[in-house]
């Protein structure tokens, strides 16, 4: 089934009633119409003064990780956002750490060719042992995801669309098997300024646009992982100014340092890397 709408939440106990219930919620106006202005002149500028930052396009989508690096105290007030970082910490147990910071961009001549398979996102450490779900947490979550819609999502539009409650399937099929009635196909549309809340191992994807679509689709994407969970990845990277704050909030926020990530403060850092990063286990 395929529901081409959902019910976006409100108040903070539906939206976490929902994220309970089916692994994601819907916040709107979580972006003022001032941060959506900002954001997307910083796109604008990113992409025609710095196209070398963003990679080439992957299902119809271009993206970059280099906003962070160029503008972290500016992006740090969206990665711990006052209306969606709560939901965050709440989620994730107040263990909330930074694990990926991304844009995503889809012109409208692509629309209708970004489509995506459904995957899930697992910890690059998952192999090892790492939870892809926890179900003791109340809220199931190891990792979440924020994904901010900067641009207004309509019918013809791209759309992120998710399966709710497929964490624990090893493949969609058995999900579809196992769920039966209850198995949805759910495309979130809506204006920008939207964001979505969601578990990252539920199964999801980018329906594409129509050929007709005019519009396109950018997005903001904002990953979180636990403490007490792997790192997400082995390749996102925080500026200094950050991992190095004399705030201790949020040096804490990001200090779940990969081996990447103490490479790259090695590198680039002007202070030197804390002791209790293995800086010699580094070549």
């Amino acid at each position: 089934m395929d529901k081409q709408k959902v019910q976006a939440s409100h108040s903070r106990e539906e939206i976490l009633t929902h994220y309970k219930e089916k692994g994601f919620a819907v916040i709107p106006n979580a972006l003022s119409q001032e941060e959506l202005d900002y954001l997307n002149k910083l796109v604008e500028a990113s992409l025609q003064q710095n196209p070398e930052l963003w990679h080439q396009p992957q299902d119809g989508a271009v993206g970059t990780v280099g906003l962070l690096e160029m503008h972290p105290l500016e992006m740090d007030r969206f990665i711990r956002h006052p209306v969606t970082f709560p939901f965050v910490q709440e989620v994730l147990l107040g263990e909330a750490r930074f694990a990926q910071f991304d844009f995503r961009d889809v012109t409208a001549e692509r629309a209708s060719s970004s489509e995506m398979r459904f995957h899930r996102d697992i910890s690059y450490y998952g192999t090892i042992g790492g939870k892809i779900y926890d179900p003791e947490n109340p809220y199931i979550s190891t990792y979440t995801c924020v994904i901010y819609y900067l641009s207004d999502v309509h019918d013809c539009c791209p759309a992120f669309c998710l399966v709710p409650n497929s964490h624990t399937y090893e493949s969609l099929d058995e999900a579809k098997t196992k769920l039966g009635e209850a198995y949805e196909e759910i495309p979130i549309r809506g204006k920008a300024g939207t964001a979505v809340l969601y578990n990252i191992t539920t199964y999801h994807t980018r329906k594409g646009g129509t050929v007709d679509c005019t519009h396109g689709r950018r997005t903001m994407h904002n990953y979180h992982s636990r403490a007490s969970s792997y790192p997400l990845t082995n390749w996102a990277t925080v500026p200094e100014v950050l991992a190095l704050s004399d705030d201790h909030e949020t040096r804490l926020f990001y200090s779940q340092w990969t081996p990447n990530q103490i490479k790259f403060a090695r590198d680039n850092y002007t202070r030197p890397v804390p002791a209790y990063y293995p800086v010699q286990s580094i070549k």
